[in-house]
């Protein structure tokens, strides 16, 4: 377990940006559509771990759960031309272990239905940025005098000069993802920086168990993940519902990416 430093903040929620309402479910005149191979592909550099879950779209208002494809055939090559299959390890999930993976290299992701219907996509792995530390961040949910003791995450870390690199958080609470806890950022405005970004839209308690994990991901992922994040923001007004765009060709929704994997994990304690 890695040691967390507890420092004071005055964390002041600000007002609640979404309005609740008892009226009744507004139900969209949505056209049905056709069903669409969707692919969620992902290669973990630290692990050396690929997975690759392929399942067909539904209609929207539909709730059953999506159905697998099953039989696929799915390879991964990387720029030196070295072919690895992934194995149908359960219905509709494909996954390979072992792999050697470095910062540059280029992978292309085949899959191949039993159709003949054949997807490709096609990314970079991302430069690796190491979480320095985890801090703790110690403050009061609200401007009173009785307001709660609150702590958030502040992770750190040193972003590389001159190159683009992009990050992904995910955090999880007493054994759970905290809803709307993935949240990415580019360093754009800290291009080179010692960063120190208090995480303040999740808050903790004591005694809850906290895993932060830290992900330097490819720069077609950010954009996926990106489009998925506006399309969640209060206000967000689209003429015509769609699906965030991958880059898998051929008419497949979904996204192949690469990451590293920085996992660090702790109970929310007094400071020592």
């Amino acid at each position: 377990m890695k040691r967390l430093l507890i420092i004071p903040f005055l964390l002041i929620f600000a007002p609640v940006l979404f309005l609740t309402s008892c009226e009744d479910v507004i139900k969209l005149d949505l056209k049905n559509s056709a069903s669409r191979v969707v692919i969620d592909a992902t290669l973990n550099a630290s692990r050396g771990e690929c997975n690759v879950f392929l399942t067909h779209s539904l209609d929207f208002y539909h709730t059953e759960s999506l159905p697998k494809i099953i039989g696929a055939k799915v390879e991964l090559t990387n720029k030196s031309g070295l072919i690895k299959t992934l194995p149908e390890d359960t219905p509709g999930f494909y996954f390979a272990n072992g792999l050697t993976v470095s910062p540059g290299d280029v992978f292309n992701l085949s899959v191949t239905l039993s159709s003949g219907e054949i997807f490709l996509a096609k990314t970079e792995v991302p430069v690796r940025v190491n979480l320095d530390s985890l801090n703790v961040v110690m403050g009061f949910g609200g401007p009173g005098p009785n307001s709660p003791l609150v702590f958030l995450l502040s992770p750190k870390w040193k972003d590389p000069a001159g190159i683009a690199n992009y990050y992904r958080f995910k955090v999880s609470k007493n054994g759970k993802i905290v809803p709307g806890s993935i949240s990415i950022n580019n360093d754009q405005p800290f291009d080179g920086a010692e960063v120190n970004m208090p995480l303040d839209e999740y808050d903790f308690q004591l005694g809850d168990t906290v895993c932060l994990e830290f992900q330097c991901i490819d720069s077609v992922s950010y954009s996926y993940y990106e489009q998925i994040n506006d399309m969640g923001l209060p206000g967000f007004i689209s003429a015509t519902p769609y699906n965030p765009i991958g880059n898998f060709d051929n008419g497949a929704l979904g996204n192949f990416g690469i990451y590293y994997s920085d996992v660090w994990d702790t109970t929310i304690v007094p400071g020592r």
